[in-house]
């Protein structure tokens, strides 16, 4: 029996635990057909380090959901990209993303998820209010065609995967009492403080005695745990996040 959107919306709200808002996502979509599916959720961009705060995939699923993570794909997942980029929902098959691999692992991670039996499927992005990034995936198997039979189920799952997000978020700050802060080591935090202050690499080198492969050792790292693609973003989002002020 299928449930309404309405009814997926009131379970949520009455769920009491994460295993039970677990229970309900997973009974509404086996409502729509979707068995094989996975919610991930990271802290800053799918890159970054200390990146996962948040997983669950369905039962049938759950083995390589857990491979895809514990073998670190996401860092090489070119179709991950793309839907971090985006606002919409992405459609993708399997064997076309394996002829647009860009390396030897790409192309291993796609011919693994075909192996596994993995067809096709729909990514919806989920982009939180500070810098947090989730992602609803479902999966199309072999003989499968919920896909293309539903012409509205990107709309649904799109609808679906933000409120649950939303529901989850309550009780993932209610675990935590108090607002978790970025690790950034002092030499770090030295580095990002006179970057924002507009020092060349030169200088803060001198500044703090340490050549300048060090200093954009430090940079690289910082753009690791903050999600950014360089220096000037690292900055903006410290500045954002109350991690520094100038």
């Amino acid at each position: 029996m299928k449930l309404s959107q309405t009814e997926f919306i009131s379970h949520l709200q009455k769920a009491t635990s994460t295993r039970l808002l677990n229970e309900v996502l997973k009974s509404y979509l086996s409502s729509l057909g979707i068995t094989m599916f996975a919610f991930t959720y990271y802290s800053y961009s799918p890159t970054s380090i200390h990146k996962l705060k948040y997983d669950y995939s369905s039962s049938r699923f759950d083995a390589w959901h857990k491979h895809y993570l514990s073998e670190g794909y996401e860092d090489i997942d070119s179709t991950l990209d793309v839907v971090y980029q985006s606002i919409l929902p992405q459609l993708w098959d399997t064997r076309e993303q394996l002829a647009q691999a860009k390396n030897p692992r790409e192309r291993k991670m796609r011919k693994d998820a075909i192996q596994f039996g993995a067809e096709k499927g729909l990514s919806i992005p989920i982009h939180g209010p500070q810098d947090d990034f989730a992602i609803l995936v479902v999966v199309q198997m072999r003989g499968q065609d919920f896909l293309e039979k539903n012409a509205k189920l990107q709309h649904e799952l799109f609808t679906a995967g933000y409120y649950y997000y939303n529901a989850l978020q309550q009780f993932l700050l209610q675990s935590s009492p108090t607002k978790s802060k970025l690790k950034l080591s002092e030499r770090e935090m030295q580095c990002l403080t006179l970057i924002a202050k507009n020092y060349s690499i030169q200088h803060i080198a001198k500044m703090l005695s340490i050549t300048e492969r060090t200093v954009n050792y430090h940079i690289q790292r910082l753009n690791k745990k903050l999600g950014a693609a360089n220096k000037y973003q690292s900055v903006i989002k410290a500045l954002v996040k109350g991690f520094i002020v100038i």
